[in-house]
This record gives C-alpha cells, sequence and structure tokens, in this order.
C-alpha cells in the first residue's frame, strides 16, 4: 500500500474524508482473518487495530498482523483511531456493539446475520439513519459475478416465468463442531442453529435472485445435535411473483453436501452448486457459455474452507461507499430481509401456521 494515500484528504458531501478508511476489528475468532486479510488487500483500507475480551485470542490477533490492541469496543470508539469497524463477534452481540458504533459515528460492517432479532435490527436501522454512517452486512455470495448473471437471467425472463426455485442446505457440522465455542446453536446469541448460521448466505441468494417471499410454512427440529437451535428445517414459500419454493436445511447429514439451487422456467432451467452454474437449458438447447466450475465456496462439512474472494469485493465495496458519501451495494435494509425470512420460518414452525411476510 502506498503510504502517501495516508495524507489524502477529499470533499465529499460537505464532510472531509481522509484515505485510506481505518479500521478496527472487533472480535478475533475465526471469521475475523477473513476480515483482516481483505481490508490488507484494499489500497483505501488500513487495520488499525483490534478488540477482543480474550486476551489470549487479542494477543495472538494483534501480533499476527502487527496492529494495536484496545481493552474494549467503547475504548477503540473514543480513540478516534479507527472511523470503521468489522463486527466478527458472536451473533448475540451483533445489535449492540453496531448501535454503539453507531452512536460514535462510526461506519459499521458486520458478519452475518446483521442481528438475531427484528427488534434488533430495527433499533440498529433507526442508529444508521439518525447517525448517518454507512452500514453493510456480510453477503460475499451477492458479489459474485455468476449469481448475479442467474439473478439477471430471472429478471429478464431468459427462462420464462419462474414457477419453481429450491434452496438445498445439506451441511455437516460435527459434535466437536458445536463443543468448541458455548454459543454455537444456541437462542440467544446464535438466534438458532441450521438455518441462522449456516443456512442464511443461502437463503440471502435464494430472494435476491427471485425477489419477495410472500409467505412461508416451516418446520424446524433438533435431531442429532446437543444445541437448543434447531439442526434440521424444511420450509415452502410463495414468492410474490408467483412462483414456489422450499428450503431445506440442516448440519446432520453425513458428509454434507454443497449448497445447491434449482430455478425452474417453463422456457427452461438453472440449476447452481454454491456460485457454480451446472446446468442451464432452456427451450433453445443448452446454454454452456454460461457454465462455470470453480468456486471458493465449499463449506458443506468444514465452515472456513471459503475464499476471500468474495469478502474483499464486499468490502472494497464499503470503503468506496464510504469515500463516495453512498450507500453500500448491501445495505442495512438488505441485511433485515433474510433474518425476517428465517424468524419467519420459526414462527410458522411454532405456531404451525403459514406465515405471510408481505
Amino acid at each position: 500500500m502506498i503510504e502517501s494515500i495516508l495524507l489524502l484528504i477529499i470533499p465529499l458531501g460537505g464532510i472531509l474524508m481522509s484515505r485510506p478508511v481505518r479500521f478496527g476489528i472487533v472480535g478475533c475468532g475465526v471469521i475475523s482473518r477473513w476480515h483482516a486479510d481483505s481490508i490488507e488487500s484494499i489500497d483505501n483500507a488500513k487495520l488499525i487495530g483490534a478488540t477482543d475480551p480474550n486476551t489470549d485470542a487479542l494477543h495472538s490477533f494483534i501480533q499476527d498482523y502487527g496492529i494495536k490492541g484496545f481493552a474494549t469496543l467503547e475504548e477503540m470508539l473514543k480513540s478516534d483511531e479507527v472511523n470503521a469497524i468489522s463486527i466478527c463477534t458472536p451473533s448475540g452481540l451483533h445489535a449492540p456493539q453496531a448501535i454503539l458504533a453507531a452512536n460514535y459515528g462510526v461506519n459499521v460492517i458486520v458478519e452475518k446475520p446483521m442481528a438475531i432479532t427484528l427488534r434488533e435490527i430495527d433499533e440498529i436501522i433507526r442508529a444508521c439513519e439518525k447517525s448517518g454512517i454507512k452500514f453493510s452486512v456480510i453477503s460475499q455470495l451477492r458479489f459474485s459475478e455468476t449469481v448475479q448473471r442467474v439473478r439477471q437471467a430471472v429478471k429478464e425472463k431468459e427462462i420464462g416465468d419462474v414457477m419453481l426455485c429450491d434452496l438445498y442446505m445439506k451441511y455437516y457440522r460435527s459434535p466437536d463442531y458445536y463443543a468448541s465455542s458455548s454459543w454455537r446453536g444456541t437462542w440467544d446469541m446464535d438466534g438458532g442453529g441450521a438455518l441462522m448460521n449456516q443456512g442464511i448466505h443461502g437463503i440471502d441468494v435464494l430472494q435476491y435472485i427471485m425477489g419477495p417471499v410472500k409467505s412461508i410454512f416451516g418446520q424446524i427440529r433438533t435431531l442429532t445435535h446437543a444445541i437448543e437451535g434447531e439442526d434440521t428445517a424444511t420450509a415452502i414459500l410463495e414468492f410474490q411473483n408467483g412462483a414456489l419454493g422450499v428450503i431445506e436445511g440442516t448440519t446432520s447429514v453425513y458428509p454434507g453436501y454443497s449448497r445447491r439451487i434449482e430455478i425452474h422456467g417453463d422456457q427452461g432451467s438453472i440449476i447452481l452448486e454454491e456460485d457454480n452454474i451446472i446446468e442451464w437449458k432452456t427451450v433453445d438447447g443448452d446454454n454452456v457459455e454460461h457454465i462455470a466450475s470453480s468456486s471458493e465456496f465449499n463449506s458443506a462439512s468444514d465452515p472456513t474452507a471459503i475464499g476471500k474472494k468474495g469478502h474483499i469485493k464486499q468490502i472494497n465495496d464499503f470503503v468506496n461507499a464510504i469515500l463516495e458519501d453512498r450507500q453500500p451495494l448491501l445495505d442495512q435494509y438488505d441485511g433485515k430481509i433474510p433474518v425476517e425470512i428465517i424468524l419467519g420460518i420459526y414462527e410458522s414452525s411454532k405456531s404451525n401456521k403459514k406465515v405471510l411476510l408481505c
């Protein structure tokens, strides 16, 4: 990174914003290194420091990256050394930490989910609107070129009117995975199980491609793992555009299989595995030029088996949104949608009734 960019000041919307955007990382667990490495790869971003109540994790992290350690998030925010934070903590902490940062006027990018209740999400939205900060929720699959291409195909009816869109997330997580962190699979800190933690990326992509979900009938169960939340879930969806679909999500099936989205129209079908297009057939024949055969996502049985390209793209967009004084391509309003769908499935399972979303 060229050091001279540290001195460049540009006017935006009447506010002076310095380059690079100066980041602090909140939480030094596994996913924090995806954020740190992504930040360090972006020219207009600089990693300043980190905070974590686990002093061993914090010390290891700041040593590895040569950055400053802060005892608390509030100490980081009060220091004026950062103007953006990456929140990489357990899901139940996302809301209070994001709201605190917004109150200090510090921009926020947070790992999924945005928060685990709609009340918390609405509080984050109000805090962002009041402070005017930029806010984004990690959903890096939206930045995949193949996902973008499939979304375009659906919007432009390249496969005709879509009638079915199905999402299958048949993952495996070992008992050791849940035992390694006391918050995983709990309602208070994880917000649920296989859907809220592992399944939220697929659910976000599903609705991103297809548009709003109108209604849901869902069932969740805890069949294998010793956790509070669900390890197995199914749902029947009706989309606002009239299409129907299903969601299957689990962390219990060995050995685990790649995420799969099947989209079927009256003029053709598209099938995605992760962000690979493995089939694209229309009444005019196979569209082999659209077939993709490589992906950085392969977390069916290993949650760390993802590349950093998606994080880099999304964090780079977040940085540019700050510098250009615009909304990120995925903001707080987008972040609410997949959580609303998941909570609708939970509510439907509890009441054994269909839940209307729009």
